[in-house]
């Protein structure tokens, strides 16, 4: 260190030496540390291969998140229709009325039959996906490009919601999820109970079309993996070859509402 002298206090230019301290510097056979965050305890830096293999593991997993959130960000949409048409076939009769009842003594947790079930091309329950409906209409059509009777009042089409069930090709009736207790007083009879009136069923109205099950924040439509026949009912302004009726329907889901469960 070098000494300061001769120099006068009194000097408005004095400046104090600076005095140089020098560096400290770390010999070469000092190790150099390096943070080691894959490898909490472990003695040593993690190699190359296999940084290489953790990244290999996670890569899949964060490859399926990144699809999700861009199919996720490039779905616009959320409400989807799903379209499909049925032809009353059971009778070639020509009449001015067709009154048929379905699935009408199928059991709880017995597979239904004439209807349509959503998420899956085969006839496979397990694999059926639940999406919840918001709309559903019906129009009546005629398979022949002529004139036919008009459509009467009441026309209606009644359906079972189907929830899973543990094997079959096809869903089944969701039982209703709380008690009713009903009263026939006054009436013939007013019944809550059984395999028909004991579960979950709705209609739509084909000659005024269109019925609307809202989806909002606390109501969610009704939640199904598919929708079987319950009854149809039809009145014509005279008669009509039944086999040759069509009925066009649409139903509008949740797109965002799939899963497996109920």
């Amino acid at each position: 260190m070098r000494k300061i002298t001769n120099y006068n206090i009194d000097d408005e230019f004095y400046q104090p030496t600076q005095i140089d301290l020098g560096t400290a510097e770390k010999e070469d056979t000092q190790p150099i540390e390096t943070p080691r965050p894959l490898a909490k305890g472990f003695d040593g830096l993690p190699k190359f291969n296999e940084l290489q293999e953790a990244q290999k593991k996670n890569m899949p997993k964060a490859m399926r998140s990144q699809v999700a959130f861009q199919q996720k960000k490039l779905q616009y949409s959320n409400y989807q229709i799903i379209n499909s048409n049925v032809s009353l076939t059971d009778s070639a009769t020509s009449q001015s009325y067709y009154y048929a009842n379905y699935n009408q003594a199928i059991a709880v947790g017995t597979q239904l039959d004439a209807g349509l079930m959503f998420g899956t091309s085969t006839a496979d329950v397990s694999k059926a996906k639940y999406y919840n409906i918001v709309y559903i209409n019906i129009r009546y059509a005629d398979a022949k490009d002529t004139a036919s009777p008009f459509l009467h009042s009441p026309s209606f089409v009644e359906f079972y919601p189907m929830q899973k069930i543990p094997t079959g090709d096809f869903g089944g009736k969701i039982p209703k999820q709380i008690e009713a207790d009903a009263n026939s007083t006054g009436i013939l009879a007013w019944n809550s109970e059984g395999v028909e009136y004991g579960v979950q069923s709705f209609g739509v109205d084909v000659y005024n079309e269109n019925a609307y099950y809202t989806q909002s924040k606390d109501l969610k439509g009704i939640r199904c993996i598919g929708i079987a026949l319950k009854r149809v009912q039809l009145n014509f302004s005279g008669a009509t070859t039944i086999s040759d009726i069509r009925l066009n329907i649409e139903i509008g889901y949740d797109l965002r509402t799939e899963g497996n469960n109920y």
